[in-house]
């Protein structure tokens, strides 16, 4: 009889163990991963930004934004936030974004993206001080 329970109970157990599993994963997609070198920092959020809520349009060119990777667009200059994979090519000032291409300073970026209040974001406590702001561009370049 114990074995039959055992039997039964231990599914249930591996099924809820699994699950609690993937909910904390999900936890992690809001945390800040900071890469840098000698030319200053691009931020880059670790899941699909959620902060995301709407797709604009964004349209601007590489830039600093003191020590951090940020554009300059039409509507003012920001530090960005680069989407999941994203990262400094090596000895350069070249950022590659997955499903973009490769950034340049001064080069020009035009994809999906939203202007935020930093204080919205989920990873906001996690900005570096250097790029810290009132509000971010957080970049979906899906195109």
């Amino acid at each position: 009889m114990a074995f039959r329970l055992l039997k039964a109970v231990l599914p249930g157990i591996a099924a809820a163990g699994l699950v609690a599993t993937l909910l904390s994963g999900c936890s992690d997609g809001t945390a800040l991963v900071v890469e840098s070198n000698s030319s200053g920092h691009v931020l880059m959020s670790d899941a699909r930004h959620a902060e995301v809520a709407q797709d604009d349009h964004i349209e601007g060119t590489l830039t600093m934004v003191g020590t951090c990777f940020g554009l300059e667009t039409t509507a003012g200059t920001f530090a960005a936030v680069f989407p999941q994979g994203s990262g400094l090519i090596s000895n350069t000032d070249q950022v590659e974004i997955p499903g973009w291409g490769t950034l340049g300073l001064d080069n020009h970026y035009e994809g999906g993206g939203a202007i935020l209040q930093s204080s919205t974001l989920s990873f906001h406590d996690a900005i570096p001080t250097e790029c810290q702001a009132n509000r971010l561009v957080v970049l979906n370049p899906i195109r």
